[in-house]
């Protein structure tokens, strides 16, 4: 359930709704229908982060400590060794061989070797990370539950605590240079730094609901998703914020039905590459744009990922990448197409 996602134990009208989506989504779809890949291991397990360093390189990261690798595009899958059974949530590389990982009770996990090894680095903290985002092979941030904000600037070797003072999850971060970044969560939170993370500053997103990605394509051009179908942008650095499509009233959760939910999903993760960008959520919904976030138009869904919930996108080059999501979801951008994993005796599914 997506609630496992993220936030355990905080009641929001988000994982009520999606929770709702997901009991329907598994009555309609066979997990194993989605985690079918040629070659490498079938994936079962939620995956909740990606990343791709180029069009056949990447990872993802899930629950029970799951690490997957792929070597061809998302067309296949090979594990890695976590040493951990706690939910692994974001995966961030630097470059081919340098990557970190961050999932629950502050579990930070770093490799020089592209993933052969996963060494455990201390955060000294209990909270859940949620996002983490690489500067470069001696930087990178971790944020998450109850406002926490951390950074490595010595490979991981230690990791300084910047967290807020007030509680507030943190849901994901966008550093599109080492100066210049963004973070966002609960209740419209947006929080940027213009001075490499050494102060921080509140931004007003014009929303109250919680938003879930983050993408900034440079230090002026950003773009936040989130709770029913909410897609922000900016243009000036985040001086303001305008919606570009969802929701943006505060309901109650009484009047929230299953129509309005299917009308605008709720959104976890946006990314942009050149003209290029895709924000997915709830129900298999995928947006896409490629006018450089001028516009954005919902595609359709197909096949046995339809109605599934989808996590996390990482792109490269404005025209490869991969999207990951429940019961082991694993899905390859090829420029404007998606296209689901093959399976024996069936052409692969694609959607443009």
């Amino acid at each position: 359930m997506l609630a496992e996602c993220v936030h355990v134990g905080r009641a929001t009208r988000w994982v009520v709704c999606s929770a709702t989506l997901v009991a329907l989504c598994s009555v309609v779809l066979s997990p194993a229908a989605v985690a079918i890949s040629l070659g490498g291991v079938r994936i079962t397990d939620n995956l909740y982060g990606t990343k791709f360093v180029n069009a056949e390189d990447g990872w993802a990261v899930g629950a029970f400590g799951t690490i997957v690798r792929t070597k061809d595009g998302a067309k296949s899958w090979y594990p890695q060794v976590s040493h951990t059974a706690e939910h692994l949530y974001s995966v961030d590389f630097v470059d081919i061989r340098n990557g970190w990982v961050c999932g629950r009770s502050g579990l930070i996990l770093h490799t020089t070797d592209a993933g052969e090894t996963w060494e455990s680095q201390r955060s000294d903290s209990d909270r859940h990370f949620f996002k983490v985002q690489a500067i470069d092979k001696q930087r990178a941030w971790v944020v998450g539950d109850w406002g926490a904000i951390f950074a490595t600037h010595d490979g991981g070797k230690t990791w300084e605590n910047h967290s807020l003072t007030r509680d507030v999850i943190l849901n994901s971060q966008s550093w599109p240079d080492a100066t210049h970044g963004w973070i966002v969560g609960e209740a419209g939170t947006i929080i940027a730094t213009q001075d490499g993370g050494a102060t921080w500053t509140d931004q007003a997103s014009g929303v109250q609901k919680t938003l879930f990605g983050v993408a900034f394509a440079d230090a002026q051009r950003g773009w936040a998703v989130g709770l029913d179908g909410l897609i922000l942008r900016t243009t000036d650095g985040g001086q303001s914020w305008q919606a570009q499509h969802g929701d943006t009233e505060v309901g109650a959760l009484e009047q929230v039905g299953f129509a309005e939910a299917l009308d605008n999903p709720s959104l976890y993760d946006v990314a942009m590459a050149g003209q290029l960008g895709y924000a997915v959520g709830d129900i298999g919904c995928v947006y896409t744009t490629e006018d450089g976030g001028n516009t954005w138009q919902r595609k359709g869904g197909s096949g046995d990922w339809s109605l599934h919930w989808m996590r996390a996108v990482s792109m490269v080059n404005g025209t490869h990448g991969g999207v990951v999501g429940a019961d082991g979801l694993v899905l390859r951008i090829e420029g404007t197409r998606i296209v689901a994993p093959q399976k024996e005796g069936h052409a692969a599914e694609t959607v443009h």
